[in-house]
C-alpha cells in the first residue's frame, strides 16, 4: 500500500512538473549562477521575476511574477511612455524646451531622493529630460516631463493609471509620477486625490507588460538606455553627465552579450530592482527582477546583474527563435497557401514547433503562455492560393462563360436522359399484363391454389417496379431541368 501511495505521489509530481515548464529555470537559478562562477548568497535571490520574449510576449521563465512590490524608480517608465505618446500625438517634439521653475529647482535640491541639479530659468529640451529620467532616474526630470503633459500632478497620475489598465497591467497602482511617495517631496509635489505616504505598487509581470509595449511602440528608448554615459546641456554652465547603472552593457563589470537596456532602481524595504533587455540570435528578451539583495548592503546589488546574466544565458540556451513559415507561397498539407509575413515563434530547443491552419490564420500549437492578452497574438494570416486554372479564368472571362455553357449542356443532357428513361420504363410497364379476376373465376379451386403458390415464389412484381422507377426518373428529370432554368 505504501509503495502505491509513493508511486502515485511521484506520478503527480511528474505531471505537475510537465504542466509548469516556466518554473524549471527558477528551481535551478542559484545553482546555475554558481556554475557560471557567481558566488551569490541565497538571501540575495529575487523576490519576484519574469523573462518574456519581446515580440510575442511569450513567458520563458517566471517566479512569483504576480507578487506586488514597490518598484520605485522603475515606475517612471510609465511617465516615459506617456511622454513618447504625447510626442507622437501632440505638437510636442524632442526639441521642445521646458523652463525650470522655482518649485522644480527646490525638488532638484532634495538630497534624500535621486535628482539632477536643475536651476530655475534654465531650459531643458524634452530629449534631455527623457535621458535624465531614463538613466539616473532623476525625480525632478520625471516631474518636469509630467508637467509638459498635464500641469496638475493628480490628473497626470490618473492618466498613468488609465494607461496601465489599457495596457493590461492589472495589478499596478500609481500614486506618483516617479515612484517616490509624495511625502518625501516636502510639499513641492502634491498629486491630489492620491496617497501621500505610499509609493507605487506593481508586479514583475506588469512591469514586463509595460516594457513590452514601451519598446515595441517607442524603440527609440533603447537608443538611450544602451549608452554607458549620457550628457545633458553639453558645453554650457549646466552640463551634467551620468554613467549608466547597467553593468550588463558592453564594457560593464557583468557585460552580457546583446544587452541593450533598460533600467535599474532600488528601495530600502524591497531591495534592488532591474529590467534588462537583450537581443541574441535574432530575437529579443525582457528580464524583470525585483527585490534582489538589500540596499543596506550595496555589494548585494552585484547579485542583480549576476542573476540577470545567468537568466539570459539559461533562456537563450533553452529556447530558440524558429521560423515556422516564411512569407510567400508555401505548401502545407498538400494545399498551397500564401503567407503575408514571416511567422516566427519561440520554442524549447528540444521540442518541434507545430501549427494549425484555420480560417485564414496560422496558430501555434502547444504554445508557451503569453504575458497578457494585450500583446501581439502568436498568429499569422494566410490565403489559399488559386490554381492555375482559377487564375486563367479570372484573366480570361470568356473561359468562364464557356465552362458555364458546358455545365448547362451537361445538366440538360442529364435531365433529358432521365425524362426519356422514365418514359421508357412506363411504356415497358404498360406491356406487362396484370392479373384479372375473370381468370380466377375460370380456374378450378385446385388450379387457383397452385397458381397462388407459384405467385409467392416469384420475385418482386415487375410491373409495379417499372412504374415506380419510371415515375421517379421522369420526375427527377423534370425537377433538374426546372431548377436549372429557374436559377
Amino acid at each position: 500500500m505504501k509503495r502505491k501511495i509513493i508511486g502515485l505521489c511521484i506520478l503527480m509530481f511528474s505531471i505537475f512538473s510537465v504542466l509548469q515548464p516556466t518554473s524549471v529555470l527558477a528551481d535551478t537559478l542559484l545553482e546555475q549562477a554558481q556554475e557560471a562562477g557567481y558566488q551569490i548568497p541565497e538571501a540575495n535571490l529575487p523576490e519576484a521575476g519574469i523573462v518574456i520574449e519581446a515580440e510575442n510576449g511569450q513567458i520563458l521563465w517566471e517566479q512569483d511574477a504576480e507578487k506586488e512590490i514597490n518598484p520605485v524608480g522603475l515606475s517612471n517608465l510609465m511617465t516615459l511612455y506617456l511622454t513618447f505618446e504625447a510626442l507622437k500625438d501632440t505638437d510636442l517634439t524632442l526639441d521642445t524646451l521646458v523652463t525650470t521653475t522655482d518649485n522644480q529647482q527646490a525638488i532638484g535640491q532634495l538630497a534624500t531622493i535621486r535628482n539632477n541639479n536643475v536651476i530655475a530659468g534654465v531650459e531643458y529640451s524634452i530629449a534631455d529630460l527623457i535621458q535624465l529620467a531614463a538613466v539616473p532616474s532623476s525625480n525632478v526630470a520625471t516631474i518636469m516631463l509630467s508637467h509638459t503633459i498635464d500641469e496638475q500632478d493628480g490628473p497626470f497620475v490618473t492618466k498613468m493609471n488609465q494607461k496601465a489598465e489599457e495596457l493590461g497591467m492589472t495589478q499596478t497602482t500609481f500614486n506618483t509620477a516617479t515612484g517616490v511617495p509624495a511625502i518625501e517631496f516636502n510639499g513641492y509635489y502634491q498629486p491630489e486625490s492620491y496617497d501621500f505616504y505610499t509609493g507605487n505598487q506593481s508586479t514583475a509581470k506588469d512591469l514586463a507588460i509595460l516594457t513590452y509595449h514601451l519598446i515595441k511602440d517607442f524603440p527609440e528608448l533603447l537608443e538611450i538606455t544602451n549608452q554607458s554615459t549620457i550628457t545633458v546641456l553639453p558645453d554650457s554652465l549646466y552640463e551634467e553627465s551620468f554613467d549608466s547603472e547597467n553593468e550588463l552593457l558592453a564594457g560593464g563589470t557583468f557585460a552580457s552579450s546583446g544587452v541593450d537596456g533598460l533600467k535599474y532602481s532600488g528601495d530600502t524595504e524591497s531591495g534592488y530592482h532591474g529590467i534588462t533587455t537583450a537581443r541574441r540570435d535574432g530575437w529579443h528578451t525582457i528580464t524583470v527582477l525585483l527585490g534582489v539583495g538589500d540596499l543596506s548592503n550595496p555589494e548585494s546589488k552585484q547579485s542583480l546583474f549576476a542573476l540577470s546574466d545567468t537568466l539570459l544565458t539559461s533562456v537563450f540556451d533553452t529556447y530558440s527563435y524558429t521560423e515556422l513559415l516564411g512569407a510567400g507561397s508555401q505548401t502545407v498539407n498538400e494545399e498551397t497557401i500564401k503567407v503575408e509575413n514571416d511567422f516566427y515563434v519561440v520554442t524549447p530547443k528540444d521540442q518541434e514547433a507545430s501549427f494549425t491552419l484555420t480560417d485564414g490564420e496560422i496558430t501555434l500549437e502547444n504554445e508557451l503562455p503569453v504575458v497578457s492578452d494585450t500583446v501581439t497574438p502568436i498568429k499569422a494570416a494566410y490565403v489559399v492560393e488559386e490554381s492555375e486554372l482559377e487564375q486563367n479564368l479570372e484573366r480570361f472571362p470568356f473561359l468562364t462563360t464557356l465552362l458555364n455553357i458546358v455545365e448547362i449542356t451537361k445538366l440538360t443532357i442529364l435531365s433529358a436522359g432521365a425524362i426519356v428513361l422514365g418514359i421508357i420504363f412506363l411504356l415497358m410497364s404498360a406491356f406487362i399484363p396484370g392479373h384479372t379476376e375473370e381468370e380466377d373465376g375460370a380456374e378450378t379451386e385446385f388450379e387457383t391454389r397452385r397458381r397462388q403458390k407459384k405467385r409467392k415464389k416469384r420475385n418482386l412484381p415487375v410491373k409495379q417496379i417499372l412504374v415506380v422507377v419510371g415515375l421517379l426518373s421522369l420526375l427527377s428529370g423534370v425537377v433538374i431541368l426546372s431548377i436549372q432554368y429557374l436559377i
